[in-house]
Order: C-alpha cells, then sequence, then structure tokens
C-alpha cells in the first residue's frame, strides 16, 4: 500500500521516498538495497521485476551498496542503476564514490540520512536496551563526502524536493554518464520492524 506524500508539517520518511522511487523507476531498472532499518518497507514496494532487478547482500555484512552498484552500472551501462543506502552503511564503503566520479559511472545513490543505525538501535532495544555503543551520525555530511570524492550530490530535504529531483534524473538515468548521490533526511522509524 503506498503512503502518499506526507500531510503538511508530517516529517519525510523511508517509506515516502521508497513510494516515490517505486512510481518511477523503469522495469529494467537495478535497485541494489543496502537499507537494514527499511528493508521490510522496500521489499514490499520495490519487487524485482527483470533478471538482476534487485541486488542485496545476503551475508548481513555492510558496504556492499555504493560500489556493487557502481559495478553493475558498469557491467550493464544500458540500464539504470539505483542504489538505496542508509547513511550508517554507507559509510562502510563511501569511498568508492571517488570510483564513480572519476570513471563517470551514471548510478543513482540514495541515501536515506536517518542520522544513526536505526536498525541497530532497534535490535539493542529487543535485547534489553541500554546505551548503544556505536554513535549517532548527527555531524556526518554524507553530500559533503561525495562531494569531496568528486561525486555531485545534492541534499534532500522535503518530498517537493524529492519528487522534483527524482523526475529530473530518472528518466535520463539509462543515458547518463555522472554520477548523482542523494542525502535524503528522513526521520526514523520507531515503528521499524526486522
Amino acid at each position: 500500500m503506498r503512503l502518499g506524500p506526507p500531510e503538511a508539517g508530517e516529517p519525510l520518511r523511508a517509506v515516502h521516498v521508497l513510494d516515490a522511487l517505486a512510481e518511477r523507476l523503469p522495469a529494467q531498472a537495478i535497485l541494489v538495497e543496502e537499507s537494514p532499518s527499511s528493508r521490510p518497507d522496500l521489499h514490499a514496494r520495490l519487487p524485482a521485476v527483470s533478471h538482476l532487478g534487485f541486488v542485496s547482500a545476503a551475508m548481513g555484512g555492510l558496504g556492499f551498496a555504493l560500489p556493487g552498484a557502481i559495478g553493475l552500472r558498469m557491467g550493464a551501462p544500458d540500464r539504470p542503476v539505483v542504489a538505496v543506502v542508509g547513511d550508517g552503511s554507507s559509510l562502510y564503503a563511501i569511498q568508492s564514490l571517488w570510483s564513480a566520479g572519476r570513471y563517470r559511472v551514471g548510478a543513482l545513490f540514495v541515501v536515506l540520512q536517518n542520522r544513526g543505525y536505526a536498525v541497530m538501535d532497534h535490535l539493542a532495544d529487543q535485547h534489553g536496551g541500554g546505551d548503544a555503543p556505536w554513535p549517532e551520525l548527527d555531524g556526518v555530511d554524507v553530500v559533503g563526502l561525495a562531494q569531496a570524492l568528486s561525486c555531485p550530490a545534492r541534499a534532500v530535504t522535503t518530498y517537493e524536493e524529492l519528487v522534483g529531483v527524482l523526475d529530473e534524473v530518472i528518466p535520463t538515468l539509462a543515458g547518463r554518464d555522472e554520477p548523482l548521490l542523494l542525502g535524503v533526511t528522513v526521520a526514523r522509524d520507531a515503528t521499524f520492524q526486522p
């Protein structure tokens, strides 16, 4: 079930981003997923519809999606490639964005910035809670990191900005030779269920 745009005053959530992608991605797109805290919603909204339509690491390790999307786009240059990545996951291989910029790999990287390891927080709560030994990511500027690594990037904080950039970029994805990272600020979803 589609959520629709956020109501006035409602924060942008990961499901809003996933719904917007689901409405716009062509059937031949390759979606690379590494967003543990929004994975159930992603599976429900963006099912694989073609060969290699959905790619994810099976072993649970982090750091796969950014370099994986770059490699898939280089190997299938005629197909649109979109990576949906959590901000925590992105940091494990953020340096791969240099390769995307350097070699003009036209993938779209959608980084869902909930400013923390939400899936880890949820799992910690299930096992007694307490103070988490991992830091919040409030001071991490994923857009700035991408730009410093020669990968074009834009910050997205509203639904209007999101649909505007998706409507601009997705129709051109199959022929793009310039990568783009979208750092999308989303609320932590307190209803997350792994």
